[in-house]
């Protein structure tokens, strides 16, 4: 916990006590009645099979159903039982992956408080209301919503100051993420009703909660479906689609555009020096260093084999070009391979919209007519296409440095 700020790591001491505090007022004031038992084996083993599927969404949140479990065990259970199931089903995830201990700490002590709160909300306001329907389901509603709220209200605490980011950049508080903890609440209220009136009315939730989970899977497939598995930029097909979007706005609206095409140089002496291996190593170096220089609202994709294109919306040419040259100084420093150590560099065209073309696939032949200057010139460089007002369409070395030796 060391890597974290102090700020961080005082908040998360201070979740983990505040748990433990929780947790033995509850031991006190409602002890385990065992004819529930059963009751807690079942959710106890629908928590363990669901903490198995975790899903990853493209903004690396991660989503388990086993919400739906812990939440009906706030509705049903008391607190000892409702403690040992989100214990256990954590510890079983934590047999099968590695986390940092203090991820999974705050990760229980963070459903502790919140399925505690469910359950002092539930217990307290549903006590006069018998059996009747309704009293019984806004009980369930309160208590979902004081679930909801403060996981997702401590899970953002602790990411904005661990990460050093606004709790509106943290993605916690976003709606899309709690609108599915929403959902998911929702299926383990109507099952605790369920059990409540009916045992046997209870697997009709199951087939709503695959819905669920394979709706949270479909954001991961179209993310799966615009990405180059070995680069993890974008692939040219997505690629496309945005680049014309953005060409129609930049039209529409006057506003500058650029294009950079970068060719990693001599792969192939790469390849045939250390192998494949080592060459498939080099591109997604190179890949990391283009991801880690272009902004936000840039899109990079791997154009080819060891070809990368990268779409600069309200970007001039010496801007474009700065960026670019930016990306192939950080590239020139990457070496792989045994002893002599191949060392990585990029030939880089850069064209500009409308001036160099007015489509996507004529910015592209404009681009790549530089990338093949800057080879001609000696690799290594950054070219930006240029008229120069003759039909020939001559290129113009912006920015040129020395080739590496052997490039």
């Amino acid at each position: 916990m060391k890597d974290l700020p102090r700020r961080a790591q005082c908040y998360i001491v201070a979740v983990l006590g505040a748990a433990l505090l929780v947790i033995a007022i509850g031991l006190i004031v409602a002890p385990p009645r065992l004819e529930r038992l059963p009751v807690a084996l079942v959710l106890l083993a629908g928590a363990l099979v669901a903490q198995q599927f975790k899903v990853k969404s493209p903004k690396h949140q991660s989503y388990f159903t086993t919400t739906v479990f812990f939440f009906a065990a706030a509705l049903l259970l008391r607190p000892a039982f409702l403690v040992a199931i989100i214990v256990l089903a954590h510890a079983g995830e934590l047999a099968r992956v590695r986390y940092r201990w203090y991820i999974t700490a705050f990760n229980v002590a963070n459903f502790l408080l919140s399925a505690m709160t469910a359950w002092a909300v539930f217990t307290q306001t549903h006590l006069a209301s018998a059996q009747d329907a309704g009293p019984l389901v806004l009980s369930a509603v309160l208590a979902g919503f004081a679930f909801v709220a403060l996981n997702h209200v401590l899970t953002a605490v602790v990411v904005s100051w661990a990460r050093k980011v606004p709790l509106a950049q943290t993605g916690t508080l976003d709606w899309e993420n709690v609108g599915t903890d929403v959902a998911l609440v929702s299926i383990g209220a109507i099952g605790s009703l369920l059990w409540l009136s009916d045992p046997w009315l209870v697997p009709l939730t199951l087939g709503p909660l695959f819905l669920i989970y394979r709706s949270l899977l479909v954001p991961t497939l179209q993310q799966e479906a615009r990405t180059d598995p070995k680069t993890e930029l974008a692939n040219m097909k997505h690629w496309g689609e945005v680049a014309q979007t953005e060409i129609d706005r930049a039209r529409r609206f006057h506003r500058p555009l650029a294009v950079v095409l970068a060719d990693l140089d001599l792969l192939r002496d790469i390849n045939n020096r250390h192998g494949h291996l080592v060459g498939d190593q080099m591109i997604r170096r190179v890949a990391d260093e283009i991801r880690s220089a272009v902004r936000q609202y840039d899109l990079a994709a791997r154009f080819g084999g060891d070809e990368f294109v990268i779409l600069m919306p309200e970007t001039t040419l010496p801007e474009a070009v700065a960026v670019a040259e930016r990306i192939r100084q950080g590239v020139s420093s990457i070496e792989l391979g045994t002893e002599p150590r191949s060392r990585a560099s990029l030939s880089i065209g850069v064209a500009l919209f409308p001036a160099h073309g007015r489509s996507s696939a004529d910015l592209l032949a404009a681009a790549d007519r530089a990338v093949y200057q800057a080879k001609a010139a000696g690799r290594n460089r950054v070219c930006a296409f240029s008229e120069m007002g003759n039909p020939l369409q001559q290129l113009r070395v912006l920015a040129m440095t020395d080739a590496r030796s052997g490039n």
